[in-house]
């Protein structure tokens, strides 16, 4: 029983040290009493410098509903039945600069998947930045990468970014698996 009485004096002596909240009864929704903190730019935390957002193809939307595509695991997805595509919309912070792109896959056939990255301007012109290509049929993991020539600045105001991910190869000798981007900060 002490414990309880201990633990409920604990709680009363906690609660009395709140401001007192009924001075504002006209209005009990509206915070008054609240001073904010001025700007302090030596306080700002913000980066700066190099980065990289990674796409996972699992995390694509198929473009034909007929396509009929399969998750391989690790992220990576394969069509079954019928060649197709799949893309990714993505939102990415405006004025950075995108650098290059990595393609990650699994090719172990002699057919090639691809990537392609590309925006999509406000009045429905579409124009690639950058298509890469699975090389070889070694049946392993790998990826490539490819420079942007010139390196390209996001501008959400009159471009939407996409990454399409496409095959003609069935099965799971053809795994798509992901894409990085390879960024800077303004």
């Amino acid at each position: 029983m002490a414990w309880i009485t201990a633990m409920v004096s604990t709680t009363l002596t906690a609660q009395t040290t709140v401001p007192d909240e009924s001075l504002d009864q006209a209005n009990p929704f509206t915070i008054t009493k609240v001073s904010y903190q001025d700007d302090d730019e030596n306080l700002d935390k913000s980066f700066s410098g190099f980065y990289y957002l990674n796409i996972a193809a699992a995390g694509s939307t198929v473009n034909i509903s007929a396509d009929d595509y399969a998750y391989a695991g690790a992220g990576c997805i394969n069509f079954d039945t019928a060649a197709g595509f799949l893309e990714t919309n993505i939102h990415l912070p405006d004025g950075h600069r995108i650098i290059g792109v990595r393609y990650f896959y699994k090719d172990g056939d002699t057919g090639s998947s691809h990537i392609q990255f590309y925006r999509a301007s406000s009045n429905g012109f579409f124009n690639s930045l950058l298509i890469l290509d699975s090389t070889g049929n070694s049946g392993t993991y790998t990826s490539v990468y490819d420079a942007l020539a010139p390196t390209h600045y996001v501008n959400n105001a009159e471009n939407a970014y996409v990454m399409r991910f496409y095959t003609s190869t069935t099965g799971l000798d053809q795994q798509m698996c992901g894409a990085r981007l390879y960024m800077s900060t303004p």
